[in-house]
This record gives structure tokens, C-alpha cells and sequence, in this order.
């Protein structure tokens, strides 16, 4: 069948140092500077930590080397280097002469930026959006659905609420409160699960969105996706369009949205923020903002120099991250420069499946980045999955319910986030995956019936928005057939090799199989927990045999500034920082303190509805502090 045309048009995001996007293909240097490369040459295993990679045995594709970390001298500087991307950034002084005035400036043009401008122009404010890309909409409009755990409209109709019907703020709260392990601020979280639903009702009402139910059960109404942007092949890039449509709301509201200015420091009085300061294409500028500032520009997930800092016993089972790189902490860090506090610490939103292409400098200040659905599916399956030291690794499946387990329970994210977190904390952040020739034809019969973005996906060629999908993600067996050829999914005709060429001690890897293709004959799994139902169990028979290390796939940083349930942005003294806002996922605490996958779901609105909800709350307190209301 031929593609039909379309006259959809889509640019990729570009990075800040201004290239395009390549879904993983602009890589940090294992010398804590940046490197470009393109999609292809990176994919090829050329250039992986800054060396060639060598060949493998014989009988396997290549493995990536590590790199040479060079003399005392660069070492130093090296390290300097690192210091300085996590440190805070000071503000500047007043200056005599404004060169613009705003009434709020808003730094960034995501979700929670282009809501929070939005709900302020209806409420009648000035609104200054500030986007140091060349386009607009961030990591946001290459999001999916707003998950959520109920409680508007849509939810009450088919009597939806997450973990269990009604929605009741109360016993939610104690919920998500003990999923936390009780570290978070239940004021704040109690005002996110108040507000959430909120927000997705207003959305739909006054703001021109249109999110509806992902599928026709009752839990469909816990993954709104924006109505007409998916189709049965293609779940990739379903915001594009939405964020478009949502930044023109703002602007018919009276915001004002500028591409290309990068916010560099507040301005701050001493004892208020009082504005920004500001480089753009006419150089820089100071711009007044009479009533505040809301700091809405993401997380600090691709610093990997903070993630370091403030997210030290999750950053060894990160792999990669699943965005385009563009949390990169800077509004972080602006915040500590007047002296905020942070909260979040040691707490991610990630999902199963990142895949360690290469290990870490210990000076590398990015982390790399790998579009979730690049190929990764084929890894997240429950194929025999082990530790360094030969012992099991549990996985949780898309329908499944960790407590009391269930392998049949409605599809959602608790998985994706479970598997996560266990995959994070194995020895040294690595599970290894080991699977046979025959996860081709299981990969198309998603025959082991996961769901989201665990299921390969091939996009049909008359798909109506074909165009907005990169070539490289069209088709599952693209990305993962260019880890095979860079070897970072090894491959080889016996286990032995394979053994060897995924790093294991001797005996570990081939002990296992064994041990597995008993299990399997028997029909009985052996695993001390969430064992796998008898048809799982595939013997590993069919060479080649494949091996994949994976980790952390992480979407967002849950550490940023600290807020009160108004936004504000709290000091390290304890007191709101006057005239100074964020929304998430540049606010932190979310997800409470030492969470390192973000549960439950990745957090309460995972990522997305997160960016949405922080915008509506932040709006929702500047318009509290003012008196005023929803027009």
C-alpha cells in the first residue's frame, strides 16, 4: 500500500547548543565536553565514550570499549568542570534601566508553561513566555498520555479512581504517602491530587483540549490521550500537534511567546526576584517582571554533574534518558542562586528498558539520551533476566498489580515503574536479558501481551501522521538492529560466548540457561518472586543468543526547587522566596525523598500530566496571592 501524502510538517527539538535532535545520537564526551557525531556514524559503535569500539569475540558483535580518562592535569580540569555545571548560578543586580516589562514571566514553553500562561491570560495578567530553543513545547510535545489517578469528569463517568473507586482524596493521599515510604510533603501532594482534576476538566473547558479516555475500560480513564492524535500503529509524537494548538490558545489570551531566548539568571533585589536576564538574538536584555517569575524549564535528568549531586544511589542504575535533552537544570539552579531549597532527592520517573550503551565517566556532565521506543521494546520482555551475581531479576508485567500480585489486573504504568526501580537497583545498575532467535516472531505477535510502550510497534504506511514520526522509529526492528550491529546488544552462536561478551564471570551466565531450560521443560518457574506464568517460560534453544544490559530509563529528575502547595519557591530558611514560582519538573518533591522510579506511576501524573498540573497550580497561586479567579 502506498503512504498517502500529508501536509503535516513536524521539526525535531533542537539541543542547546542549537543542532537537531537525533534520538540519541549527540553523545557527551567521557571528558565532560560535548561531542557531535550523527545518528548513524554513533549507531555504527565508532565513537562510544570517546574511543573506538573493539571487536568482540569471535562468534559475537562488537562490544564498546571504555575510554582512556587521560593525565593528572585533564583529570583536574575535568573535574573542575563538573563542579561548575551543578553549581548554583548567582543572580544578577538590579540594573539602572529595564530594557522590557512583563507583569509574570514564564521560563519555559512546555506543558507547564504554556498552561500555567494560559490560565493567567484568562485570569487578565501580561504574560511573558521565555523558550531558549528555536522551538517551542520542549520534551512535552514528544510526550504521550496525562496519566492521573481520577477524579474528573471523565473518571466519574466510568467510576475510575486509582488504586480503588471512589476517589477520595484522604485515602489516596495515604496511598501515594506510604508509596513514598511517608517522605514526601503531604500538604503538597494533597494539593496535587485536589487540583489535578481540576486541571484536566479546565483544560477541556476553557483551555481548548481535548483529552479523553485511551481505551474504552474503566482504567482508560487514567491515560487520557489528546482525541484523534493516536492511531492503532502510532503512539509517537502524539503532542506535537496539542502543544501547538495549546500554545496558540495562549497566545489568543494575551501571552506573549518568544523562541530563542535563553533566560541566563534571575534578577534579584536582595529581598525579591524582580526579573530575568536575558540573551536572544538582539543580544542582552534585562526584563522587568512586576508581579513574578515562574520557573518552568524541566529537571536537571541530563545533568548528569547534579543528578550526581542530588541524585547520587539512583545515578548508578540510570542508563540513559528517554527524552530529548533538554532537562539540563539550569532554572535548578538559578533557584539555589537565591538561595532555595531543594526537595526531591535521590527520586526519578523512569521506566524499564534503558539500555547501557556504554558505562559512565566519572566526569561526564550530560547523560545520554535514547528516545523511548527506539528499538528497546524488544528487551523489555520477560525473557530470562539475571544480576552480575546469577541470581534472578523479577519483572512486572504492563497488567500486572505488585500487591496482592496479579498478572491479569488493568493495563497501566505500575510495571513500567516497578521493573524500573528493580532493574536500578541491581549490582551496579545492570540486569542482563537473555533471549534466542525466536523473539522475532514473538515481538510481532506481542506475544507476551504488554501494552504501552513495551509493545513493538510497526507504522503503517497510511498512517495520517506518518510524517511525524522519525524514520528511526517507524519501525521497531530499525533501532534495535543498529544495537546489535554497534554491539551494545550482543549477539552470538553459543552461550558461552555470549557469557563473555556481556562481561560475567565464568559459569554465571551458562549455569542459568540451564537451570532456565529446566524450569521451562518442567513448566514450572523457579524465581523467588512473580514468577511467570507457564507459557513465558521459552527454552533458550535457538541460537544465535542475545544479551542486552539495561537499567534506569529515566523521562524526569523528581529533585528541583522546593514549593509550598501554592508553587512558591521555599528557601533554605524555610520562608517563600518573594516574587519567585516553579512549576514541575523544575519544582521538586513530587515523588517524595529516595524513590528512585517515582512511585507509584512514575509519580501522580507521571510526567506530562505533571508539567500540566505544576503550570495550572503554579497560576492558581500567583492568582490566590492576588485575589483574583478563573475568568
Amino acid at each position: 500500500m502506498q503512504r498517502k501524502p500529508t501536509a503535516l510538517a513536524i521539526n525535531l527539538p533542537r539541543s542547546r547548543q542549537g543542532r537537531p535532535y537525533d534520538g540519541g545520537a549527540t553523545k557527551p564526551e567521557g571528558k565532560g565536553r560535548p561531542m557531535n557525531i550523527d545518528r548513524r556514524t554513533f549507531f555504527k559503535g565508532a565513537l562510544l565514550g570517546g574511543t573506538a569500539a573493539a571487536a568482540g569475540l569471535a562468534g559475537c558483535a562488537p562490544k564498546a570499549e571504555m575510554a582512556d580518562t587521560g593525565g593528572s592535569d585533564a583529570r583536574d580540569k575535568e573535574r573542575e568542570t563538573f563542579e561548575a555545571a551543578a553549581a548554583p548560578i548567582e543572580p544578577a543586580s538590579v540594573p539602572e534601566n529595564w530594557d522590557e516589562e512583563a507583569e509574570v514571566i514564564v521560563v519555559g514553553s512546555g506543558a507547564a508553561g504554556i498552561n500555567a500562561a494560559i490560565r493567567l491570560g484568562q485570569a487578565g495578567y501580561q504574560v511573558l513566555v521565555l523558550e531558549r530553543n528555536m522551538e517551542l513545547n520542549g520534551n512535552s510535545k514528544h510526550s504521550s498520555v496525562f496519566s492521573n489517578m481520577g477524579g474528573h469528569k471523565a473518571a466519574e463517568e466510568r467510576k475510575f479512581a486509582y488504586p480503588e473507586y471512589p476517589y477520595d482524596v484522604d485515602r489516596i493521599l495515604e496511598y501515594v504517602m506510604s508509596c513514598q515510604q511517608q517522605t514526601g510533603d503531604p500538604e503538597l501532594v494533597r494539593a496535587m491530587l485536589v487540583e489535578g482534576p481540576k486541571c484536566i476538566d479546565w483544560m477541556n473547558e476553557k483551555a481548548g483540549a481535548k483529552w479523553v479516555p485511551m481505551n474504552p475500560s474503566p482504567a482508560g480513564a487514567g491515560m487520557l490521550e489528546w482525541e484523534g492524535m493516536s492511531t492503532p500503529t502510532n503512539g509517537i509524537n502524539v503532542n506535537l500537534i496539542p502543544l501547538q494548538l495549546l500554545t496558540e490558545q495562549a497566545q489568543k489570551d494575551g501571552a506573549e511567546v518568544r523562541a530563542n531566548s535563553n533566560v541566563d539568571t534571575l534578577v534579584f533585589d536582595g529581598g525579591a526576584v524582580v526579573g530575568v536576564k536575558v540573551t536572544d538574538e538582539e543580544g542582552e536584555k534585562f526584563i522587568h517582571a512586576t508581579n513574578c517569575v515562574i520557573l518552568c524549564a524541566g529537571g536537571m535528568e541530563v545533568n548528569r554533574a547534579m543528578m550526581a549531586k542530588y541524585s547520587a544511589t539512583t545515578l548508578q542504575g540510570i542508563a540513559n534518558i528517554a527524552t530529548p535533552p533538554n532537562g539540563t537544570g539550569e532554572c535548578i539552579r538559578m533557584g539555589q542562586g537565591v538561595g532555595a531549597d531543594l526537595a526531591g532527592y535521590d527520586s526519578t520517573g523512569a521506566f524499564d528498558g534503558g539500555v547501557w550503551w556504554r558505562d559512565y565517566d566519572e566526569f561526564d556532565t550530560e547523560m545520554d539520551c535514547h528516545i523511548n521506543k527506539d528499538g528497546n521494546q524488544v528487551v523489555r520482555q520477560p525473557w530470562l533476566r539475571i544480576n552480575r551475581d546469577g541470581n534472578r531479576v523479577p519483572y512486572i508485567g504492563t497488567s500486572a498489580r505488585v500487591y496482592p500480585y496479579v498478572n491479569d489486573a488493568s493495563p497501566s504504568s505500575e510495571g513500567l515503574c516497578e521493573t524500573a526501580a528493580i532493574e536500578m537497583s541491581q549490582p551496579g545498575g545492570k540486569t542482563y536479558c537473555i533471549f534466542d532467535s525466536k523473539y522475532e516472531q514473538l515481538m510481532l505477535d506481542n506475544y507476551f501481551g504488554q501494552v504501552i510502550c513495551r509493545k513493538g510497534k510497526i507504522l503503517a504506511d497510511d498512517d495520517p501522521f506518518y510524517d511525524r514520526v522519525p524514520e528511526y522509529l517507524r519501525d521497531w526492528h530499525t533501532g534495535f538492529n543498529d544495537m546489535v550491529e554497534a554491539g551494545v546488544i550482543r549477539k552470538c552462536d553459543t552461550i558461552e560466548e555470549l557469557e563473555a561478551a556481556l562481561g560475567l564471570r565464568e559459569g554465571v551466565l551458562v549455569d542459568n540457561v540451564e537451570k532456565w531450560n529446566a524450569a521451562c521443560a518442567a513448566g514450572e518457574d523457579y524465581a523467588a518472586t512473580y514468577k511467570y506464568p507457564k507459557e513465558w517460560l521459552l527454552a533458550l534453544d535457538e541460537p544465535p543468543y542475545y544479551g542486552a544490559i539495561v537499567g534506569g530509563h529515566v523521562f524526569g529528575s523528581k529533585c528541583g526547587l522546593k514549593v509550598n502547595p501554592d508553587m512558591q519557591v521555599i528557601s533554605t530558611e524555610g520562608a517563600p522566596i518573594p516574587g519567585l514560582y516553579a512549576a514541575w519538573h523544575t519544582a521538586g518533591g513530587s515523588a517524595g525523598e529516595g524513590n528512585p522510579a517515582g512511585k507509584p506511576l512514575t509519580g501522580v501524573f507521571a510526567d506530562l500530566g505533571l508539567a500540566f498540573v505544576g503550570g495550572y497550580m503554579a497560576a492558581g497561586g500567583v492568582m490566590k496571592k492576588d485575589g483574583r479567579t478563573d475568568a
